[in-house]
């Protein structure tokens, strides 16, 4: 086994990394745990649920998809038994579900003798930091000597965090919010987790709401959207394949025209040129609650948010859940 192990969200962030210079062997653990169901069940029924719903989404057949996963937890297994496991992952909902995942993992199995990590939310040279992957590999490599240990503290947060994000009743997470500091960024990606439940007039999570005002206000292309959200949301950057699935379901419950049809992949987005429709301008004034009048069918970890009745909502305002 290495002596070091760095572990990190995402290939361009590690193609990054190994062009820094850097001692150790690099891993990546990449799964978009903000989408699609997490729940408390064996590592074999997370694989086949994560791959079902990946599938689902037009990302290739679910028992490749599963057994991706799996690699991806075997070989952060075996980074466990590094002298040192440096962990980079930022400040953002992805990256910090990512994060208490692996420590609640590593709680459980057994932590290498040396567990550091790489976090940050911002850097000097980069005016919009939106994470890791922007960065030079001597921007990198400057962030090494910076790795802090983790502290019992931090991993305990990791593992009451990750215990509420995969039940099934939310009712933790504002708790957490205002309990959590030992991870500096997790407090500011749970309540971001928690913007993404339906809220109490409109029914949309605040990233529908964001996509939804873009749009109105005529930013339709899938470069402007991106753009509009990056600017206001830097604790979830939107990514490619988030922006497609929330145009197609857009498209689907007669918010929008002109909504994307392709699969996922890297040209799925050209061309979109989207417009909201009148009973998207509804919806973005409150006028009608988009769960009563066309449904809802997605997951917050382990709360299936589904059907057209009493759901799940975050009040932004009283920082509460609701059902409604």
């Amino acid at each position: 086994m290495e002596r070091i192990v760095h572990v990190c969200n995402g290939d361009s962030t590690a193609d990054t990394l190994s062009l820094a210079d850097l001692p150790g062997d690099i891993r990546v653990w990449a799964d978009a745990l903000d989408l699609g169901p997490v729940l408390p069940v064996s590592d074999e029924d997370h694989y086949r649920l994560r791959g079902e719903f990946w599938s689902a989404r037009g990302y290739g057949p679910a028992g490749d998809n599963a057994q991706k996963l799996a690699q991806w937890d075997k070989g952060f297994d075996e980074a466990a038994g590094a002298e040192e496991l440096i962990l980079w992952y930022e400040h953002d909902l992805f990256d910090q579900l990512a994060l208490i995942r692996l420590l609640a993992r590593l709680a459980r199995r057994g932590l290498p003798q040396a567990l550091t990590i790489v976090s940050i939310d911002r850097h000097p040279e980069i005016p919009n930091f939106l994470g890791m992957g922007q960065l030079k590999p001597e921007q990198l490599a400057e962030l090494w000597p910076r790795r802090t240990p983790l502290s019992r503290d931090a991993i305990d947060e990791a593992v009451t965090a990750w215990i509420a994000v995969t039940a099934a009743d939310p009712r933790a997470l504002p708790f957490l919010t205002k309990r959590v500091k030992a991870l500096p960024f997790l407090a500011g990606a749970l309540e971001r987790q928690l913007e993404e439940y339906p809220d109490p007039t409109s029914g949309l999570s605040r990233t529908e709401r964001q996509m939804l005002a873009a749009i109105a206000r005529g930013e339709g292309t899938s470069e402007q959207l991106m753009q509009a959200s990056h600017a206001i949301d830097p604790r979830y950057p939107i990514t490619d394949g988030l922006l497609l699935d929330v145009l197609k379901r857009f498209g689907a419950i007669g918010f929008i025209e002109g909504a994307p049809s392709s699969a996922p992949g890297p040209k799925a987005l050209d061309g979109v040129n989207a417009t909201v429709t009148a009973l998207g301008r509804q919806a973005l004034a409150g006028a009608i609650d988009r769960v009563h009048e066309c449904g809802i069918d997605e997951w917050r970890g382990g709360v299936h948010l589904t059907g057209k009745g009493r759901v799940w909502r975050w009040h932004s305002a009283e920082r509460r859940l609701i059902e409604k």
